[in-house]
């Protein structure tokens, strides 16, 4: 994507920050090589979804530059089709899930959330049946939404399989971001207004991805630095390793939900399979998967603007369960996102931020010399 002087400067920034937090971070204690991407096409991989179908297709998308595609890469990294969104368009896709729609069918959601310059009004989730089959077009559902406190720049969607409510986690450069949740109904062709999640929920420093379990109880978040687990959406966040890599954007859960896998952006990178802590597998199980569900927003009003063109869709996964998130600390407590890198790495972040305007006041002053 092309980027003006104060994007330009923010990357850089967060380039630099990312070097200085990789020194001191541990490898996952039960990492596997799952595979590398062989399709060159797929250059900066943003996010990962796993298939609900149980046959170990992993989907992933580039992030801005692109056009509106998907690909399905199977456990050896070779791309087995591609998919279109044909009409729609691709400013910076950033993340996507696999979920289900309010009839229980399986589907894919792609978060053009991206928003270097902070300057987007509106951004977009699209949703598509989950395809199978070669490649071809697939139809699509647009969902624009808006932040209630103006643009945000974004690289983490999740949605909730028991409510289906859309989350977006804010990527904040200095201290915490925000998780925003959308509308239970939500409309084809309003805005849809984002709201933070209450209490105001606080996400790490350089959220770049996350994702929700097949059966709804725990939520990952995954930075630069390291990734989180926590006990539903609002639970207490713990830092847990993964593979160090290039660049660490797409996290997804497993369909068993004991795993996640990690991937990096790159020409030929590679995505791990990074066991879940002894810890959070507990909590998971100590969580009773409740028997009934919420009322589910209705399907959308607005037919997709292209016919399917894929095979029948089979049932979804009985993976696809409910979720609660009443573990973690009561609602009215700030959930803890204290990590090792906290304080000490904001030290430097506004020491370089400090460097930065000195150095530009000097050039600006020479200039006007001049």
């Amino acid at each position: 994507m092309e980027m003006g002087r104060t994007a330009r400067g923010a990357a850089a920034l967060t380039a630099v920050v990312a070097v200085l937090s990789f020194g001191g971070r541990a490898h996952a204690a039960d990492s596997t090589l799952l595979f590398k991407f062989a399709d060159s096409q797929i250059d900066e991989s943003s996010g990962l979804g796993t298939s609900s179908y149980g046959d170990g297709i992993v989907y992933t998308h580039n992030d801005s530059g692109d056009t509106a595609r998907f690909f399905a890469v199977n456990s050896s990294g070779a791309t087995v089709a591609i998919y279109t969104l044909k009409g729609a368009t691709a400013h910076d896709w950033e993340d996507m899930e696999t979920g289900t729609d309010a009839s229980g069918k399986p589907v894919l959601y792609l978060g053009d959330i991206g928003d270097n310059s902070a300057k987007r009004t509106e951004i977009d989730v699209y949703q598509v049946p989950e395809p199978r089959g070669p490649s071809a077009n697939v139809p699509w559902i647009r969902y624009r939404f808006a932040y209630p406190d103006g643009p945000h720049n974004a690289e983490t969607l999740m949605v909730d399989p028991y409510t289906h409510r859309i989350l977006i986690a804010s990527k904040a450069a200095i201290g915490d971001g925000l998780l925003y949740e959308a509308p239970a109904v939500l409309s084809t062709t309003a805005v849809n207004q984002l709201a933070a999640v209450a209490p105001e929920r606080r996400v790490p420093m350089l959220t770049t991805s996350g994702d929700i379990s097949p059966d709804g109880k725990l939520m990952v978040l995954l930075t630069y630095f390291g990734a989180y687990w926590s006990a539903g959406v609002n639970g207490e966040l713990h830092e847990f390793a993964v593979t160090e890599q290039k660049q660490d954007e797409a996290i997804a859960f497993t369909r068993d939900g004991k795993f996640v896998l990690v991937g990096s952006e790159g020409v030929h990178s590679a995505v791990y399979r990074i066991a879940l802590p002894a810890d959070a597998i507990a909590a998971d199980a100590a969580v009773a998967t409740p028997t009934t569900r919420p009322a589910t927003r209705p399907a959308p009003t607005v037919k997709p603007t292209l016919k399917p063109t894929v095979t029948a869709t089979p049932k979804p996964s009985s993976q696809n369960s409910s979720r609660v998130t009443t573990s973690g600390p009561a609602s009215s407590a700030r959930p803890s996102t204290s990590a090792s890198h906290g304080p000490w790495l904001v030290w430097v972040v506004i020491v370089i931020v400090a460097a930065g305007v000195v150095a530009g006041l000097v050039v600006l002053r020479r200039g006007r010399r001049r």
